[in-house]
């Protein structure tokens, strides 16, 4: 009873919802929106950053100091770097630096990891170090009543790191396992091959270290890397930003640097970098593979380029953001790509600019076709007034943007100083991206971008994609690898590859 009564129930208020439904008076169509919604509001003028007020000093040992005061807030960052990252390095020494910059805070003669850990709570703060190809990066902060501290800590771990044993074979099983990871990510394997293809035996071309590299970190090679390369004369430099003064922070940076001894730091090796005569194509296997990453470029630019700015703008345009024509046209008019960008990388010595994406296997060729074409485009004609006044406003936007916190300014002085740019360079960016005219842009994409000798990198489906690829670079042949970086075979196949059994095929 209670069944049919149920049933009976869903059957009258389904009924009744339908003739609810159709005795619902129609919905009628939206107003039209107001006028002022149809037009995007203009922005108004960009005001230069107005970067705060600096001392420079030097102490006899060489060690630059570099304080910007600001009381806003009770906090004390600091910076610290040497030219100590990878380009110092050979390929067999690859993940050295790395394991320097992870293990300064595992130990001191006088302290163990863990009393360094609470060391740095105990401050409000904290101390953390990373390598890039150029140097190594001491970052460090703390409440301001802190601050002796703070400084005794970062000279302990600076001066006198001890690399325990437990902590060194800790790092490698870290780093092994890190690796072995990242082999797993095709964008890692791309950006590996690349970087060795660009800058051939330039130390740039070190991008992460092998299996074998990490093996043969040691105790003693970590202690003879920090008294080579951590030296106050090998281009160093300490940021002070915070509610400090000048005179204190000058005080304590020769308080607890002041002994620091000079040595004969090495220059870093730089063998010439020399662009392919035409475009090449390097292909790395991976069977079955949904998708194809790509990865393309050529020598970029430093930060004191003279062209540099002008090339802002015109990366922008061409994939600087997802405003850009790259993201217009092979993602959203022809659906070949989730994201593609470009972007220089600005080096100490040297720069990279580079185009990446990630493509479906079928779409591989006509998507490099796509990319090759736009750079085309963008050395042929002007950029148009929106996409001008739209980049340059982007850049400025975000470069604000970067500098919100005193740790950020703190980072953009040590920028400044350690890569050689005038101590105006943070002042006068934004007039500077401002005053970039649609031919400056045209003619630093011209200068720096060469799609016809371009090095392009393909991660993917071998069989699958080699044919299409080569079209793209006639008279070529197109060199293929294994994830580990070996020679495997060629496209057209010439024959055994060189110490294999045979080519892919």
């Amino acid at each position: 009873m209670n069944r049919r009564l149920g049933r009976l129930a869903f059957v009258v208020l389904t009924a009744a919802g339908a003739a609810a439904a159709q005795a619902a008076p129609p919905v009628h169509a939206l107003p039209p929106e107001p006028a002022f919604m149809q037009k995007p509001p203009v922005p108004g003028p960009f005001k230069p950053y107005r970067r705060p007020v600096s001392q420079t000093d030097q102490l006899p040992n060489g060690l630059k100091i570099v304080v910007a005061v600001d009381h806003r807030f009770p906090l004390v960052s600091v910076r610290m770097a040497f030219r100590a990252g990878d380009s110092r390095l050979t390929p067999a020494q690859a993940g050295l630096a790395d394991a320097e910059a992870d293990l300064l805070t595992e130990g001191t003669p006088t302290r163990t990891a863990l009393q360094i850990a609470e060391a740095q709570d105990a401050m409000g703060g904290g101390i953390s170090a990373g390598v890039d190809p150029d140097f190594l990066t001491i970052s460090a902060s703390a409440l301001a009543d802190r601050v002796n501290a703070l400084f005794e800590l970062l000279s302990d771990v600076v001066l006198h790191p001890s690399f325990p044993a437990n902590e060194v074979a800790l790092e490698k099983a870290n780093m092994l396992q890190g690796l072995r990871a990242n082999r797993a990510s095709a964008g890692f394997l791309a950006s590996v091959q690349f970087n060795k293809l660009l800058f051939g035996r330039n130390p740039y071309a070190i991008t992460a270290p092998t299996a074998a590299s990490i093996a043969a970190i040691t105790r003693a090679k970590l202690v003879q890397f920090h008294q080579d390369y951590f030296l106050p004369n090998n281009q160093a430099e300490i940021v002070v930003t915070g509610d400090i003064s000048a005179a204190r922070a000058h005080n304590l940076a020769q308080q607890y640097f002041g002994d620091w001894k000079l040595g004969e730091p090495a220059p870093p090796p730089a063998p010439p970098v020399q662009e392919p005569p035409t475009r090449r194509i390097y292909l790395i296997s991976r069977p079955g593979s949904a998708h194809s990453t790509i990865l393309l470029g050529n020598l970029g630019l430093t930060r004191d380029a003279p062209g540099y700015f002008s090339f802002r703008v015109a990366n922008e345009v061409l994939g600087g953001s997802f405003n850009s024509r790259l993201t217009s046209v092979v993602r959203e008019r022809m659906g070949y790509a989730y994201d593609i960008g470009s972007q220089n990388v600005p080096y100490r010595e040297l720069g990279a600019w580079i185009v990446s994406t990630q493509v479906r296997t079928a779409v591989t060729a006509p998507a490099l076709a796509a990319i090759l074409a736009q750079l085309d485009t963008i050395r042929a004609t002007p950029v148009t007034p929106q996409e001008l006044v739209q980049a340059k406003n982007y850049l400025t936007g975000n470069y604000i943007l970067s500098l919100e916190t005193q740790a950020d300014v703190a980072d953009w002085f040590l920028t400044t100083g350690i890569y050689g740019l005038s101590p105006a360079w943070m002042t006068d960016y934004v007039p500077n991206i401002q005053a970039v005219t649609a031919g400056q842009a045209l003619d630093a994409a011209r200068d720096v971008i060469h799609p016809r000798h371009l090095i392009v990198v393909v991660v993917g489906d071998v069989q699958q994609i080699e044919a299409g690829l080569a079209k793209l670079a006639p008279g070529t042949m197109l060199t293929i690898y294994n994830d580990r970086g070996d020679v495997i075979g060629s496209y057209p196949p010439e024959g055994p590859a060189k110490g294999h059994g045979g080519v892919i095929h």
